[in-house]
Formats: structure tokens, C-alpha cells, sequence
């Protein structure tokens, strides 16, 4: 057990098996470096390359960087997908629950279809972005020559691409944003 002691004048008592503390570290923390490292890449990577000349040096620098970062998002969110997973069983939803109607009808079931719609969504898009769309821009922009502008349709597919990164951490942080509320409860 972790604590057992109480904290302040609350009255409060912190009790948890140190399994289930570990795997709620293992998931925030899975969760925290996804996040972080997807927006770094689009706040700090992404203009970055678009400002190296050539075009094509800018979009290899960036795709060495997304390819390094791809394998541990990947990993971490195989992370987040068997963390949560064991959370939910830890708190006595197992799979069991999932047949039964009544759950989805509770806040925390409704909460829940739509966490699992969100990592869905997330799962299928990265997939998408990562094996499909990315290599095929960076392998248009790959032909841009020195001093050359990209054309028009590779210029429209990376603008597609990181658009499609951007919807994807909108979605990952509405996850976290449910997750939270799994845990703390729906306000209002």
C-alpha cells in the first residue's frame, strides 16, 4: 500500500494498492509525452523545416524527426490503450460490464463510449498519418529541387497532413479530457 496516512485537517485518506498507482503513472505519463511530444513537433519541428532550404532538406529533417518520434508514440500508445484497460478493471469495470445496457446508460459508461470513440478515432488516424499520408508527402516534397517551389498539389498535401496531425491532437486531448472526467466525475 501507498499512505494509509491522513492528509491535513480534510480527514482525507490515501490508500491505494501500488499496482493500481502504477498503472495510473504509467498512463498519465504515457499520456503527458504523447501529447507533449505531438505538439512540440507542431509548434516547434513543423516551422522549423518549412523554413530550411531547401524545401526538401526542411521536410527530411522533419521526417527524421516524426520517424524517431513515431516508434515511441506508437509505444506509448500501446501504453495508454493496456494502462487503461487495467485502470478500468482496477476500478471493477472489466469487460463483463461492456454487455451490460444498464452501464452505458450511467454518466460513467456514457463517459467512457466516448473515450473509446476518441481513442478509436485516434488510433485509425495516426495509423493513417504515420504509414499512409506522411510517407507520401515526404516523398513529394523529397523531389522538390533546390530554390524550387513545391507544386500546388504537394503543397496541398502537406497542408492536409498536418491538418489531419492538428484534428488528431484536438481528439487525443479531448481522450485526456474524458479520462479526467472517468475519474473526477462529469461537471455540472
Amino acid at each position: 500500500m501507498i499512505g494509509g496516512t491522513t492528509c491535513g485537517s480534510t480527514g482525507w485518506e490515501i490508500s491505494v494498492p501500488i499496482w493500481q498507482f502504477v498503472i495510473v503513472v504509467v498512463h498519465i505519463f504515457s499520456a503527458i509525452i504523447w501529447i507533449g511530444g505531438s505538439i512540440f513537433l507542431a509548434l516547434v519541428m513543423v516551422p522549423v523545416a518549412r523554413g530550411m532550404e531547401p524545401p526538401a532538406m526542411g521536410m527530411l529533417f522533419l521526417r527524421r524527426a516524426a520517424i524517431r518520434f513515431r516508434g515511441i508514440a506508437w509505444v506509448l500508445l500501446t501504453l495508454l490503450v493496456l494502462s487503461g484497460a487495467a485502470a478500468l478493471e482496477s476500478r471493477g469495470i472489466g469487460f463483463d460490464r461492456f454487455n451490460d445496457s444498464e452501464f452505458w446508460s450511467t454518466e460513467i459508461g456514457t463517459a467512457l463510449a466516448i473515450k473509446f470513440v476518441l481513442v478509436g478515432a485516434l488510433l485509425v488516424i495516426s495509423g493513417v498519418h504515420d504509414f499512409v499520408l506522411g510517407p507520401r508527402v515526404s516523398d513529394l516534397m523529397q523531389q522538390v529541387k533546390r530554390g524550387e517551389q513545391a507544386p500546388a498539389s504537394t503543397v496541398a498535401a502537406r497542408k492536409r497532413l498536418v491538418m489531419l496531425a492538428r484534428f488528431n491532437l484536438l481528439i487525443a486531448i479531448a481522450a485526456a479530457v474524458v479520462g479526467i472526467m472517468l475519474v473526477r466525475g462529469v461537471p455540472g
